[in-house]
């Protein structure tokens, strides 16, 4: 019980120095100190995020830009919003030529919504559910990424039951803003 309450403190300190505008270096710090993947783990999901930043903004500044990417075990989210098909399909070609990865899943939106109003909501809703997640008991939001994209909440990571992942997702629908939410949390029991 002490090990959840002092995770519980990092985490909600982690939000409260992200939502202060906190250096970004803090508050990763402090969440990957409570979440479930082993530092080998994180290390090389990090290589496989440096090494597709590097070949996408080597190849194209808009796409750079354009596209967030997350790396949970290996596996690689994209998200954003695309002018064309083809970007779309070129950033998840970088993506699975990556040495290590072993599943893109390419959320990117093709279309021509955002701008910055658009992602400034986006990144109010980011927040929002980072803190809720912070503040409940029942989810361990270290080991969940969250994107919104024109309204649109992807989850990513890991969730330790089905309930937990249950009520995530309920907190990412409840809200405001949020037209629709997509999941990509994997379910994996502690220990496992």
């Amino acid at each position: 019980m002490r090990r959840y309450a002092a995770a519980l403190a990092v985490a909600l300190l982690a939000a409260g120095l992200a939502a202060c505008g906190a250096p970004p270096g803090i508050s990763t710090a402090m969440r990957l100190a409570t979440e479930a993947r082993t530092s080998a783990q994180i290390a090389e999901d990090n290589r496989i995020l440096v090494a597709f930043n590097r070949a996408v903004a080597g190849e194209s500044g808009a796409l750079f830009r354009d596209v967030s990417t997350d790396v949970y075990v290996a596996r690689v989210m994209l998200t954003g919003a695309v002018k064309e098909p083809r970007m779309k399909a070129r950033a998840e070609e970088i993506a699975r030529a990556v040495p290590g990865v072993a599943q893109v899943i390419n959320e990117l939106q093709v279309t021509d919504q955002g701008g910055i109003g658009a992602t400034a909501n986006d990144l109010v809703i980011e927040q929002k559910l980072g803190v809720k997640y912070a503040a409940d008991s029942a989810v361990d939001g270290a080991n969940f990424r969250v994107r919104a994209v024109n309204g649109a909440v992807y989850l990513f990571g890991r969730a330790y039951s089905q309930g937990e992942l249950d009520k995530a997702i309920a907190l990412a629908r409840e809200t405001d803003g949020v037209r629709r939410v997509v999941n990509h949390v994997r379910v994996q029991p502690r220990g496992q």
